[in-house]
C-alpha cells in the first residue's frame, strides 16, 4: 500500500490520558488493487476496532468517514483505477533499533492477547481474510501479480527444489493439525520488528495489511525467523515464549514444528519478492542477494 502521515492542526485536541495514539495525526493507507478486496479491508478494520474497544490492545484504530463508513472509494485523474482508501489513528512508540529480550518478552505477551481475543471473538457477517495455509503462502491465495506456478518457475534451479522441499513438509504438517481452533485462528501474520513499536515497555503492533486465518505457530515463526543467526537467539527465544505463556498456554505441539514454519516464512517471502520484482524496480535490484541469503538459511534448515 501506499502510505501517508496526515497532521492535523485544527482539530481539537484530544486529551485523554494514556492514550496510545499521537494526538492529532493519522495514517492514510491507499490500498494496492488487487491484493485485498474492499470486503477484506472492511474486516481488517472490524478487528482493529474490536481489538482496541472489547481488549485494550493500542493498536491502529480505524476512523470513519463524515458519511460514517470505514472505507472510501477514490477515482483521480491519471490513475487507471479507483482506489480504496482507510484512515488510523497513529500509534505512538518507537521502533527497536537495539532489541533486548524484554523486547520479545513483549511482543510475546501482545501475541498471546491478541490470539486470546481471536478465539473469544466473533466476527461480524460478511467477515472475510486470507487464509495462511499452503495456498496462502505458496500458492494462488497468496496475493502475487502473476499465477503462482509463473513465480515457482522463476526461482532459480537449485533454489526451486530447495523450496519446494519445505512447502511440501508444510503441506504434510498443516494436514495432521488440521484447522481446528486449537491449532489455528486470526493471527497477525506479519508481526516482525518493523511493525512492531514500543513504549513504556508494551509492545504495539502496526500493519495489519495480512492479518488473517492461519496457524498459532505462523505467528512465532515470523516473529523469531529474522533472528535465528544473532548470538542472543536462545534469549530472544525464550523471552518470546515466556512472554506468551504469561498469559495464554503455549501451543507445544505447534512449537515442535517452528523451525519448519521459519523455513516456511523465508520460502513464502522469497516467492513474494520475486513476484514483486516483476512489477517493481526496487525488488528488481535486490533479489539476487535476498534469495542467496534466505536460500541459505533453508538450506541449513534442510542439512538439519
Amino acid at each position: 500500500n501506499t502510505t501517508y502521515r496526515v497532521d492535523v492542526s485544527d482539530a481539537a485536541p484530544m486529551n485523554v490520558m494514556g492514550s496510545p495514539y499521537v494526538k492529532n495525526r493519522y495514517l492514510l493507507r491507499i490500498h494496492r488493487t488487487g491484493y485485498q478486496s474492499a470486503e477484506s479491508i472492511a474486516s481488517e478494520l472490524a478487528w482493529l476496532s474490536a481489538l482496541r474497544h472489547q481488549a485494550g490492545l493500542a493498536v491502529p484504530e480505524p476512523v470513519l468517514s463524515l458519511e460514517g463508513a470505514p472505507l472510501v472509494t477514490v477515482s483521480a485523474p491519471g490513475i487507471p483505477e479507483p482506489r480504496v482508501c482507510s484512515l488510523l489513528r497513529w500509534i505512538n512508540g518507537r521502533f527497536c533499533d537495539r532489541c533486548k529480550p524484554g523486547h520479545f518478552g513483549a511482543v510475546g505477551d501482545l501475541m498471546a492477547r491478541l490470539h486470546d481475543h481471536a478465539v473469544h471473538w466473533k466476527p461480524p457477517t460478511g467477515f472475510t481474510r486470507r487464509w495462511w495455509d499452503w495456498e496462502g503462502l505458496f500458492g494462488d491465495n497468496a496475493g502475487f501479480h502473476l499465477d503462482s506456478d509463473e513465480v515457482w518457475a522463476l526461482l532459480p534451479d537449485d533454489y526451486h527444489d530447495m523450496f519446494h522441499a519445505v512447502a511440501r513438509q508444510v503441506g504434510q504438517v498443516m494436514l495432521e493439525m488440521g484447522q481446528g481452533p486449537d491449532a489455528s485462528g486470526l493471527i497477525h501474520a506479519d508481526l516482525h520488528m518493523g511493525n512492531l513499536l514500543f513504549s513504556g515497555g508494551e509492545a504495539r503492533p502496526i500493519d495489519f495489511d495480512d492479518c488473517g486465518l492461519g496457524y498459532w505457530v505462523y505467528d512465532f515463526a515470523v516473529a523469531l525467523s529474522d533472528w535465528q543467526d544473532s548470538p542472543e537467539w536462545p534469549r530472544y527465544h525464550d523471552a518470546l515464549l515466556k512472554g506468551y505463556a504469561q498469559v495464554r498456554p503455549l501451543p507445544e505441539e505447534q512449537l515442535n514444528y517452528l523451525d519448519l514454519f521459519m523455513a516456511a516464512r523465508r520460502v513464502a517471502l522469497m516467492l513474494w519478492a520475486t513476484d514483486m520484482a516483476q512489477v517493481n524496480s526496487n525488488y528488481r535490484a535486490g533479489l539476487e542477494g535476498w534469495l542467496a541469503r534466505y536460500a541459505g538459511r533453508v538450506r541449513q534448515y534442510l542439512d538439519s
